[in-house]
């Protein structure tokens, strides 16, 4: 069941997406003087008690205090309609899996899933993927699962550091990461050598 966002009071959606523009921009997390200065508030006190209603009701979470760190939670980037980007993959034989501080606008139904599990984006480097129109530059919608049916696209991780979007399949004792693409070859490899992160669940094509 697809949990229910009730809408925020208009201050503390200020302060969310506030926050969310800085980590988007890569920037350090706020202080709370600068949140007040942000939203227009004189108050840092009453600062405090929007971002303690925001903890209290999980939008929000921190380590500390909240200027050394405060981030959205999933639900925090649900309710100002955005979704960070984890980082690229490739589609061809694998690439580093790089952190990036991006987010990106997405509709709702993009955002959530009727399962619970978490989604996160991808951007897609390579085409291997092409005859299942995944392209290079595209951006996907992964949502989490370890265990997709065969024939399903995926998100999986190589050697611990190489991530790549393929089809799977099982075959005995090993795993057939299926390319899209008659220029790329498949890719075999033992269960131990591989880790499978989620599956695709949408596509979000670059302006060609």
């Amino acid at each position: 069941m697809v949990e229910e966002l009730h809408p925020l009071h208009p201050r503390r959606l200020e302060i969310l997406r506030y926050v969310a523009r800085r980590r988007s921009g890569g920037e350090t997390p706020p202080s709370v003087k600068e949140i007040a200065g942000a939203v227009g508030l004189s108050s840092t006190q009453t600062v405090h008690h929007h971002l303690g209603k925001l903890k209290g009701e999980g939008y929000i979470e921190r380590d500390g205090s909240w200027a050394k760190m405060l981030r959205l939670t999933e639900r925090g980037w649900q309710a100002v309609g955005e979704m960070p980007l984890m980082g690229r993959a490739a589609a061809g034989r694998g690439l580093e899996a790089i952190a990036t501080d991006e987010a990106y606008s997405l509709a709702g139904e993009l955002l959530l899933s009727g399962s619970g599990r978490q989604r996160y984006l991808l951007r897609i480097v390579g085409d291997s993927m092409v005859d299942a129109k995944i392209s290079d530059g595209d951006l996907v919608v992964v949502e989490q699962e370890e265990d997709p049916p065969d024939g399903t696209i995926v998100v999986a991780l190589l050697e611990g550091d190489e991530v790549t979007v393929k089809r799977l399949y099982r075959k005995n004792s090993h795993v057939l990461l299926v390319a899209e693409s008659p220029e790329h070859e498949d890719i075999e490899v033992g269960w131990g050598e591989v880790e499978v992160q989620g599956r695709v669940v949408y596509v979000i094509h670059a302006a060609r």
